[in-house]
């Protein structure tokens, strides 16, 4: 296989209890090291990687509410991904194509 010509950013989006936050309920965590956008039941971020074939992690951490009373149903993380696009605008007619970027 051929090298990337340009190191693939996935970006990424942890949510946390998305169905009891759909019935009003307040979530039962929240997630440390978040960024200043993001509300306590969501992370995001980027994740570069290097190079074909090689792995990349990101390690989140979550905390539990104080007092939580539903200890019996599970708490869900979801997590949706994405290759972060190329920066920049389309050319126009005759214009040079920038390398095409991977796809999932």
């Amino acid at each position: 296989m051929a090298p990337l010509p340009v190191s693939p950013e996935l970006e990424f989006v942890l949510d946390m209890d998305t169905e009891r936050r759909s019935r009003g309920q307040a979530p039962r965590g929240s997630f440390l090291g978040r960024g200043p956008a993001d509300p306590e039941h969501q992370l995001s971020g980027t994740l570069e990687l290097p190079q074909q074939h090689s792995r990349a992690c990101v390690t989140p951490t979550f905390q539990l509410h104080d007092g939580i009373r539903d200890k019996l149903r599970p708490i869900v993380v979801t997590l949706a991904y994405g290759i972060r696009g190329p920066e920049g605008r389309r050319g126009g007619r005759g214009a040079v194509l920038p390398p095409l970027s991977p796809a999932l």
